[in-house]
């Protein structure tokens, strides 16, 4: 069977379903998809290819304009600007469209990249991350913090690099470049199994709360655990995701970049529940750069933000994770997360999106 018919199968129901509710643009590439697919059930030549399809427009490369702007701008006017532009691309591109991008074949998904401007821009936020960590250097003092996408976050300073909770179709790529990757939960959108095993083939750690195969199990528990690794030491310990049936264990990683990086600490808390008593280990503690969750429970992000502990600094994540079907699934608009970032308790709240590099230097982060 051609490599396309697979993804036309396992859309065939959901196509259906979808083309009746999906804007003129989605539903187009759905029937593009399934049409390709379908014509190419009966060729075994296995030889299809992304003909005449282009590249999105220049008011379409949004992310080359925000990457011009700052997260920590005091004026967000252009920064909402551009944001409009990103959410309406998200919008034409379905959870059904964006996940038989992520399931499907190189040929499929260079199409969809060239063609559905939103995966052009996520596709581009991994070229800018890779290009920055081979790169860039960070001086001594420095560190470099990418926001990749939803909550995954590469971590570069002068004598080390780190990556929390990637999630990318191309999130192998990064394993020759970073030292340890972890992983908060076992949620899909919080991990990548194919970074996993390339860097368990590299020798290299990665820090779970579940069994991953072929990874080292020394770095594998359920229970709180500290670590050094190169340059970081880390402080491991375990909170819930939520309060339902459904709920699995999640692990926060704080990390001290190191004497080379002045020190800095991060902390990542993936989709933690706030509840105060599972942050007990880290309560008064001196975190620099702060990376949660928006939180479905409205605000119950200040259950730790300047009350157990009180960060210089706030990076709100987890937004626009477009595997969600819509907001009750927790696909955050980028206008809810500005909001959100407003009523933090932390004055230095910021939400950096896909591709961003913000720098930490002496205390500061810009």
């Amino acid at each position: 069977m051609h490599i396309l018919g697979s993804i036309s199968t396992a859309l065939c129901g959901a196509a259906n379903r979808a083309l009746t509710t999906l804007s003129k643009p989605a539903a187009a590439v759905l029937v593009f998809i399934g049409a390709v697919g379908m014509s190419a059930c009966d060729d075994d030549k296995n030889d299809w290819r992304p003909e005449g399809s282009v590249l999105p427009s220049a008011e379409n490369d949004a992310l080359t304009r925000l990457w011009e702007t700052s997260a920590a701008s005091s004026d967000l006017s252009q920064r909402i600007d551009i944001f409009n532009t990103l959410q309406k691309q998200a919008d034409e591109c379905t959870d059904v469209i964006f996940k038989a991008y992520l399931e499907g074949d190189a040929p499929l998904a260079t199409a969809m990249e060239k063609t559905i401007p939103v995966i052009y821009n996520y596709n581009k936020a991994m070229d800018r991350v890779l290009d920055g960590i081979s790169k860039d250097t960070p001086a001594a003092g420095e560190v470099h913090v990418y926001q990749l996408y939803n909550m995954g976050y590469v971590v570069k300073t002068a004598t080390g690099t780190f990556a929390v909770d990637i999630f990318h179709r191309r999130a192998e790529e990064l394993a020759p470049y970073i030292d340890f990757y972890a992983i908060t939960h076992v949620h899909n959108d919080h991990k990548s199994l194919p970074l996993a095993q390339a860097m368990a083939k590299l020798g290299k750690p990665v820090l779970a709360n579940f069994d991953i195969e072929g990874c080292d199990p020394q770095y594998i528990t359920d229970e709180n655990k500290d670590y050094n690794i190169g340059p970081f030491s880390i402080h491991s310990f375990i909170t819930d995701h939520n309060n339902s049936d459904t709920n699995v264990p999640v692990t926060v990683y704080k990390v001290d970049c190191g004497a080379d990086a002045g020190n800095c600490v991060i902390m990542h808390s993936g989709d933690s529940n706030f509840g105060t008593d599972k942050f007990a280990t880290v309560k008064d503690a001196d975190i620099d750069i702060y990376i949660p969750r928006y939180a479905p429970n409205a605000l119950t992000e200040n259950n730790v933000i300047g009350a157990v502990f009180k960060p210089d600094y706030v990076l709100l994540s987890h937004i626009l994770e477009l595997t969600h079907k819509d907001v009750a699934s927790s696909r955050w608009s980028l206008a809810l997360g500005l909001e959100r970032a407003s009523k933090l308790d932390c004055d230095n709240t910021y939400m950096p999106f896909w591709g961003e590099r913000m720098i930490w230097s002496n205390g500061n982060l810009r």
